[in-house]
């Protein structure tokens, strides 16, 4: 059978780490991705204030393919048949497929201004706007006496960028060093009690001015660098798919990471909805359906067409448990929590480094 990946996100990397185990198995397996590499969102706000470079943070989708005897098409996908099972992609070329897997993760909610009032705007994703970010910030420090940044968004996202972007400006020592953060919520990154305490200070120990509670247009605040991280979306071209979608536009799956639409498609990460349990917008669950989806497209791949839609063999996704979350706040320091559990300070940042190191070690090597 032919697989397609589409889309090199955390899920489908490990397949493609393990993809030889497909192909060997007599299997035809294609990555279709725009970019070469995945660069890993963990590790984005330490690229901007220069704790990590890019070769640190991007994993070699395009390498573990080619290593796994796969093809790679650098293309992007903007429609699919399903009922002939046929992706049309921007080149105007098509792939076919016998298994579909969706990993296309997702894109920012809003979009970049008309008009920037003679301000630079970036957005938050993808994360080769933090590199372009850190070079803007860069130059004014050498060039004119520093900037004003605004982030637009206090999610997980906007917080990190405000407090990195902090950390960036100080290694220069500029005469003009501000940075905004705007939040619609009152509490950073949605954090209560001691966790948000700890955030609330931190930012203002390293001169983060947080405006809570104010719903703001980037057009509306002050500064020569605006920053959008309004939030994210499952990516809008999964609406010309012609499968079952949630409320947001993510494709519905069962409990075996199958689309409730067609037993030919799969899909995970920020794209699917866990029909079943719902899930928060995570990496770690990208990672912990790594295992489950290459056992179903195993099975999927060794059964004929008339069996496709028995799941007796496929193996259940279960959702359980609590999760790692954490931030990276600049200066060495962090904030990790699991469940009641929190860390907090440059022991937390210390931990999130090594297991973010470990993750990319496994498929950079």
């Amino acid at each position: 059978m032919h697989i397609v990946l589409a889309g090199a996100g955390h899920t489908h990397i490990e397949l493609l780490r393990c993809g030889s185990e497909l192909t060997r198995a007599g299997h035809e397996l294609t990555l279709v991705s725009p970019e070469p590499y995945h660069a890993y969102s963990g590790m984005g706000p330490g690229l901007l204030s220069g704790i990590y470079s890019e070769p640190d943070i991007v994993l070699p989708a395009a390498a573990l393919a080619r290593r796994a005897g796969a093809r790679y098409i650098p293309d992007r996908i903007v429609s699919c048949d399903i009922s002939a099972r046929v992706l049309t992609l921007a080149s105007g070329a098509v792939c076919d497929y016998d298994l579909l897997s969706l990993n296309l993760g997702s894109e920012p909610v809003d979009r970049l201004p008309d008009s920037a009032a003679g301000r630079r705007v970036y957005m938050a994703k993808p994360i080769r706007e933090l590199s372009a970010l850190r070079g803007e910030i860069e130059r004014r420090c050498r060039d004119l006496d520093g900037c004003e940044v605004s982030v637009v968004g206090a999610g997980a996202a906007g917080l990190e960028i405000a407090a990195n972007a902090t950390n960036l400006l100080s290694k220069f020592g500029p005469q003009r060093s501000v940075v905004n953060l705007f939040s619609s919520n009152a509490a950073p990154a949605g954090l209560t009690g001691r966790r948000r305490e700890y955030v609330e200070r931190h930012l203002a120990r390293i001169g983060v001015s947080f405006f809570g509670g104010m719903k703001v247009q980037a057009a509306e605040v002050p500064g020569d660098i605006v920053v959008i991280a309004t939030g994210l979306r499952p990516p809008q071209v999964l609406r010309s798919f012609d499968l079952a979608l949630a409320p947001d536009g993510s494709v519905r799956v069962d409990r075996y990471l199958r689309s409730q639409s067609s037993s030919r498609v799969f899909a995970v990460g920020d794209c699917a909805y866990f029909a079943e349990q719902p899930l928060d917008r995570v990496g770690v669950y990208a990672v912990r359906q790594q295992a489950v989806l290459m056992a179903n497209l195993m099975a999927a791949a060794a059964r004929a067409d008339t069996q496709l839609y028995d799941s007796a063999p496929l193996s259940p996704f279960s959702a359980t448990g609590p999760y790692l979350a954490g931030f990276n706040l600049g200066y060495g320091c962090g904030l990790l929590y699991k469940g009641s559990w929190t860390l907090s300070g440059r022991a937390a940042f210390v931990v999130k480094d090594r297991i973010d190191r470990a993750f990319m070690r496994r498929y950079q090597k």
